[in-house]
């Protein structure tokens, strides 16, 4: 795959058209985007943030304000008492809040924001991804979403996360992105694609924050 102008992108995933590639699990109800609220000054000292249950998650909503069909989603698909929610510290009074929407049959759908919390509250912030498509496995269109599919690790003392997008049950084809959460919203720092997926099932890709899947092609960034 060629060099990919990104600009100011900051993510990336497949479409489910892509060739021999499915983006969302058939299995999982469609979520929609929806615009991202101005940051809001609330307390939030007293939320739970380890081990959150799906009672707490309740807890969570009216602070952070996921629109309805996330939540139906999530109650459509998930398991046991998981309030589908992870907190993770980026920095002296910075977290990054993680909430699930569908759990998908082999990835998740999640939504994410982050709070800079301080004596008078916490400014929450929701993030905002372009994610780029391909419908015929080979060129990348650009769209802006509020809930990205695939797999993610944290890095808080860095403050950047690793998205691993998968196109397909196999996981042997998607997106692997890098991003800086540094600033007011996420930004590209690396990202690699196999946007064909192949034939016959290949070897599958594993989420790892040091680096793409073997085998997968950089996506060269240009400003």
């Amino acid at each position: 795959m060629g060099s990919v102008g990104l600009g100011a992108a900051v993510g990336l995933m497949l479409s489910a058209a892509c060739v021999g590639c499915q983006q969302r699990p058939a299995d999982s109800p469609a979520i929609s985007s929806v615009p991202a609220p101005g940051a809001r000054a609330r307390d939030l000292s007293s939320l739970p943030r380890d081990r959150v249950t799906l009672a707490q998650r309740a807890e969570w909503r009216p602070h952070l304000q996921w629109p309805d069909d996330c939540e139906e989603a999530f109650r459509a698909s998930h398991g046991a008492d998981a309030g589908g929610i992870r907190v993770v510290r980026l920095g002296p009074g910075a977290s990054l809040v993680e909430v699930t929407c569908a759990a998908g049959a082999y990835q998740p759908s999640t939504m994410r924001f982050t709070l800079a919390e301080n004596a008078s509250g916490a400014r929450i912030r929701p993030l905002t991804f372009p994610i780029y498509t391909s419908e015929n496995g080979r060129d990348l269109t650009l769209s802006h979403e509020t809930d990205v599919w695939g797999d993610s690790v944290v890095n808080g003392p860095a403050a950047e996360i690793v998205i691993l997008s998968l196109a397909r049950q196999t996981a042997d084809c998607g997106v692997w992105a890098r991003y800086s959460l540094a600033g007011d919203q996420p930004r590209l720092l690396a990202a690699a694609a196999r946007t064909r997926c192949p034939a016959a099932p290949g070897p599958a890709a594993s989420l790892s924050g040091a680096g793409p899947p073997a085998g997968w092609t950089a996506i060269t960034r240009k400003d």
